[in-house]
Formats: structure tokens, C-alpha cells, sequence
């Protein structure tokens, strides 16, 4: 599994069957900017979590989570399709992965770029 940057709006739910009746409603849309729309619109309604008030946009995952489950699977998922549910001990997660581009070395260090340090000649 190659490392890469994730990003992901997510609902959480109470029950298994909530989220399977929402994944069902939403894997039924063609478009995915129709599909996104209704996310959004089922996180801010249903959601458990405070990312409801962005229509379920958590932003970057990160690999130290407070939830490994949902970071696993968000590592496996393709972009742009609902996935889930993922149990996790916040509840039962439905996400699409939004935006993911791969992490790699770069070959830049840092030490050379401007802004770093406190200049020429000093520790």
C-alpha cells in the first residue's frame, strides 16, 4: 500500500441500518457533484459529528487518528465513491474520499529554502 494524502467528508450514524439505508439512497446517483449535494445535505441532518456543520468535510486524515478503523479504509477506498460503513467506537461511518494524491520524497530538505532559519552565518 503506497502512502498518500487523504481527504474525506464523512457522516456518522448510530446504527448499521441508517447508514446502510443513506449509502443505498446516495450509491443511486449518477453524478457526483448531484451525489456530493445530497452528502452534504444528509451529514448536516444526520451526522454525530461536528464535521456535519461542513457538510461532513473531516479535511486531511491523519495517520494518528482517533479512528485507525476509518483510516484504513479510507487507505484502501477509490476517490469519489461512498464507501462504509466502517464501525468505529464514534459509530458507524459512511465517506467518500474527496481529493488523495500519493506522498513521496521530493529531494528538497527544507535547509535552503527561503524563510528558513534566521539567515547567512548563524546557528
Amino acid at each position: 500500500m503506497s502512502i498518500r494524502f487523504v481527504q474525506i467528508s464523512h457522516i456518522v450514524l448510530t446504527t448499521q441500518e441508517i447508514a446502510d439505508v443513506l449509502i443505498e439512497h446516495l450509491k443511486s446517483y449518477d453524478d457526483y457533484d448531484q451525489m456530493m449535494k445530497a452528502f452534504a445535505k444528509m451529514a448536516k441532518k444526520y451526522s454525530a459529528c461536528s464535521s456535519r456543520n461542513n457538510g461532513g468535510d473531516l479535511g486531511p486524515l491523519e495517520v494518528h487518528t482517533s479512528a485507525p478503523e476509518l483510516y484504513n479504509a479510507a487507505m484502501k477506498a477509490p476517490v469519489r465513491e461512498v464507501q462504509g460503513p466502517v464501525k468505529t467506537k464514534f459509530g458507524h461511518h459512511i465517506f467518500v474520499l474527496t481529493e488523495e494524491e500519493p506522498l513521496g520524497d521530493t529531494g528538497i530538505d527544507g535547509i535552503n529554502q527561503p524563510g528558513m532559519g534566521a539567515g547567512d552565518g548563524t546557528l
